[in-house]
Order: structure tokens, then C-alpha cells, then sequence
């Protein structure tokens, strides 16, 4: 095997173990994100994140000099649950399908929130209004 090969190899075990970590964690023990890495994605300047945790769900807000925090949660679901969410939320606003995000996700039409969920039994919730779907996504492709 050459050496190109080896790398590319042992590069795809550490993205997969990585991964296969974030799998193995539950939603309510995720880290919640970092002020950078939010600021970076969404293009908004974030402050320190306060996180409060449910039952099997965490919530991390963002302040962001305004009335409206930016948040980022993380919840135990199902597909078939999450599938019901979205048809709900579809009945009330207007949504878009995000293909090639997780195992499946939508946001609103309107700017300011993507859910997505991973097929691995977590859905990260994104609430950032006014902020481009755009920036959403790149946020929860961060997170995954």
C-alpha cells in the first residue's frame, strides 16, 4: 500500500472513531458548541454559551448583544418522530427540505431555524433569527 493510501486509510478510521463518538454520546451530555465556532459558521459575533439540561435534552443560548439569543439544542428523537415534527411544523410556516444534511432536516422558509437529525438518535435544533439558512447549515454540518 502506498503511502498516500495509508494516510488516506488511517485519516478515514479517526473521522469514523470521531464520529462513532458522537454517536455514543447522549444528547443531554453534548458540550455545547463554542462561541468561535458559532460566531465562525453563523457569521454572528456570540458571547460564552449558558446551557440548561431536561430530561434528555440540552439547550445552549447565545447572547448576542440583541433581545434574541441565538440557540442550539440537542434532543433524544426517533425518525419517525422527528418526520412528525416536520409535518407539524409544515402545517403551521413554511419549510424547506434540506437534503445531504444528517439523515434528514428542514428549515423554515423564513430564516432563523434548522432542525436536523442525525440517524443516530439526536436531532440539533438551530434558532438564529434572521440569520441566512445558509449559515445554518454550515453551523449543523459543524455538528454533526
Amino acid at each position: 500500500m502506498s503511502r498516500r493510501a495509508a494516510a488516506a486509510c488511517a485519516t478515514l478510521a479517526v473521522a469514523a472513531i470521531a464520529a462513532s463518538a458522537r454517536a455514543a454520546t447522549p444528547p443531554a451530555a453534548r458540550a455545547c458548541p463554542s462561541a468561535s465556532v458559532v460566531s465562525a459558521a453563523l457569521e454572528v459575533k456570540v458571547k460564552v454559551p449558558t446551557s440548561t439540561t431536561a430530561g434528555s435534552a440540552k439547550s445552549c443560548s447565545y447572547s448576542t448583544g440583541t433581545l434574541i439569543p441565538v440557540k442550539v439544542g440537542f434532543r433524544a428523537d426517533t425518525s419517525a418522530t422527528f418526520a412528525a415534527g416536520e409535518k407539524g411544523a409544515g402545517k403551521l410556516i413554511p419549510l424547506l427540505v434540506i437534503h445531504g444534511l444528517g439523515a434528514s432536516a428542514w428549515a423554515t422558509k423564513a430564516p432563523g431555524e434548522l432542525q436536523v437529525f442525525d440517524g443516530h438518535g439526536t436531532t440539533i435544533t438551530i434558532q438564529a433569527p434572521l440569520v441566512a439558512n445558509v449559515d445554518l447549515e454550515a453551523l449543523a454540518r459543524k455538528l454533526l
